[in-house]
């Protein structure tokens, strides 16, 4: 079930990914035949390959022909977190077969020593034996966070893939966000991270692991945004504690060349982004997140209510925004 909710304030919302923005098929191992049942990985704790055999079978093992035998069955699976697309198997003579379809196998008859795939032979009585496995995906990767000093962490993700979703691990709230105007947002809570969508993160610990998945939640109504331009006549906004890193937190207007294409963004018409710098986060219904308090007021950020930045702690009289709560100045 999503949860909707309006923060009032949100920590800094900066990111370092390890590991590619848009997440393509690469090979994660290569699994050869080493023994009877035995393989060597080039990249251990990815996958695992298991036999099985007929009533009748039974497999060995010769260093020139790889795994060979009648009756057995190899069979490919992904460790946790990862996401197995292909596998190519390779004979005896470095002849090749695809299997683009879980459950990945490759398997012999009682009758004939010729490995199959998804019934196959690779070469019809000429193949002897299997010599190794190459297996294609994805790997999940991390998202590191940053703290609001409360024991949340929280961060930005721009999924740039066109076809792979993602779930983040159980420490970790995933929410689109919707523009209420220019003056605020309001962030629900979704299930995954579908292919070329925008999200906040919001976790208990300081990384966040992305698993590819199936995705399934609505993005119907996400306003957050990605890539490194901006929509021509429309201004960037980006999440930050502001030029000093140490105010009130919220969307700023961004005013540097190129944005970077794995956090997220808002947009605002040019013709309003003149006269607002800055959109806050709530409104007298809002759920506060509490951050540190600042030992100096002077030393924060203010702004009035229409989200103009001030030069310092207002003299007049009125109601203005410190660190993402009202302040009435007497």
């Amino acid at each position: 079930m999503m949860k909707t909710r309006i923060l009032s304030i949100l920590a800094l919302l900066l990111m370092a990914v390890t590991g590619a923005m848009a997440q393509t098929e690469t090979l994660l191992t290569t699994i050869t035949a080493t023994g009877k049942e035995q393989a060597n990985y080039s990249t251990a704790n990815v996958a695992t390959v298991s036999f099985s055999y007929t009533a009748g079978g039974s497999s060995a093992y010769l260093a020139a022909w790889g795994w060979w035998g009648y009756g057995w069955t190899a069979t490919v699976t992904p460790a946790e977190g990862y996401t197995i697309t292909k596998c190519i198997f390779y004979d005896d003579a470095n002849r090749t077969a695809t299997d683009s379809e879980a459950p990945f196998v490759v398997e012999t008859t009682e009758e004939d020593k010729t490995p199959k795939v998804n019934g196959t032979p690779i070469l019809a009585y000429t193949s002897k034996g299997i010599t190794k496995i190459e297996v294609y995906g994805y790997a999940p990767f991390a998202v590191t966070t940053n703290s609001d000093g409360n024991g949340n962490y929280w961060s930005t993700f721009y999924n740039a893939s066109a076809t792979q979703g993602f779930t983040a691990d159980a420490n970790t709230t995933v929410y689109k966000a919707a523009l209420n105007g220019t003056s605020s947002v309001t962030l629900t809570e979704v299930t995954d991270i579908a292919a070329e969508q925008a999200v906040i993160l919001k976790s208990t610990t300081g990384t966040v692991t992305l698993t590819p998945a199936t995705t399934t939640a609505d993005f119907s109504d996400n306003d957050l945004k990605g890539g490194t331009s901006v929509t021509n006549g429309y201004a960037a906004y980006t999440l930050s504690r502001g030029g000093n890193n140490n105010g009130t937190l919220g969307f700023y207007l961004y005013n540097g060349a190129t944005l970077d294409g794995s956090k997220a963004h808002l947009e605002i018409p040019t013709s309003a982004a003149p006269a607002r710098s800055f959109i806050g986060f709530g409104d007298d219904n809002t759920t506060a997140i509490e951050l540190p308090a600042l030992a100096d007021d002077e030393a924060a950020e203010w702004y009035s209510l229409d989200g103009r930045r001030l030069s310092g702690k207002p003299a007049r009289k009125g109601i203005y925004v410190k660190d993402g709560q009202k302040y009435i100045i007497k």
